[in-house]
């Protein structure tokens, strides 16, 4: 079973997560660092890494969504190189492990180009970054010239970034959906997440985000919805949290409203009985 949790609220200051996922009874969790639309990153209060020191809770990051490390424009690229860099020292300082990257636009210099940009990019980055800190690619929903759709281009951004023990991959059901991996039923779950395996290897996934989707399946419409408030529905997503392939694994909730209609759907994943696959 899928370790659940949601993306929390940081709202008030990073220790206002922890509350929210210790009250709720969830083992993990995700958050922001820092101001996710902003370059500016803020530096941790001496009290946040003490309560994060202390805290039980398995927590992830989530990148600014303003890094764009296949950008070929060289301010946003710098401003990319130094985000990515400062919240990974954050990172650091909390304790928190994995960070999760949208790994970017190409903006029209084309696919193959913009993934050896990323990863080139993060394998600099983590060679001069706390041993301690690791990234995990987010797939993407493959709107626009965005990298990151297809499980080819996740195997490629990996193998290229060359570090298998400080990257993985973070795997967004809506996104994978609205890219076109068809996970709207029990069946079409097990041949996604073995065609994945078969491409990239089960064992890269080091969280996912368990998230519906308004739009149709190859939509490329990025757009989460409440579980079983969408396209996917709330059992294939259940079946999905209980394959004991991932046992363990964060599932971390992104979807709309308050951090209590994430927790509340972050509980109905893990209602069921473990499954084997196959």
């Amino acid at each position: 079973m899928m370790l659940p949790g949601i993306h929390a609220s940081v709202s008030g200051g990073l220790n206002r997560a922890l509350e929210v996922l210790g009250s709720s009874g969830l083992p993990c969790g995700q958050i922001f660092t820092s101001n996710q639309r902003r370059w500016k990153g803020r530096e941790v209060k001496e009290r946040e890494k003490e309560e994060f020191s202390r805290t039980p809770i398995s927590v992830i990051s989530h990148t600014s969504y303003l890094i764009n490390l296949a950008s070929f424009r060289n301010e946003v690229r710098e401003r990319s190189f130094l985000a990515l860099s400062e919240e990974l020292l954050r990172m650091h300082q909390l304790g928190i492990h994995w960070t999760v990257l949208h790994p970017g636009a190409h903006l029209g210099e084309g696919d193959a180009t913009g993934i050896r940009a990323v990863a080139a990019a993060v394998r600099s980055i983590l060679q001069d970054a706390p041993p301690d800190t690791g990234v995990l690619y987010e797939n993407t929903a493959g709107q626009g010239t965005v990298v990151g759709r297809s499980f080819e281009q996740l195997s490629d951004l990996m193998d290229g970034t060359g570090i298998p023990g400080r990257t993985g991959i973070c795997l967004d059901t809506c996104h994978a959906f609205a890219a076109g991996y068809d996970l709207s039923t029990r069946n079409g779950v097990d041949m996604v997440m073995e065609e994945f395996d078969s491409v990239v290897g089960s064992s890269r996934i080091r969280a996912f985000h368990m998230n519906d989707c308004l739009g149709t399946c190859g939509s490329h419409l990025d757009r989460h919805a409440r579980l079983g408030g969408g396209l996917l529905g709330l059992d294939p997503l259940r079946y999905l949290a209980s394959l004991e392939d991932f046992d363990g694994i964060p599932g971390i909730v992104e979807t709309p409203g308050t951090d209590g209609d994430r927790v509340a759907d972050a509980l109905a994943l893990t209602a069921g009985e473990g499954v084997s696959r196959g």
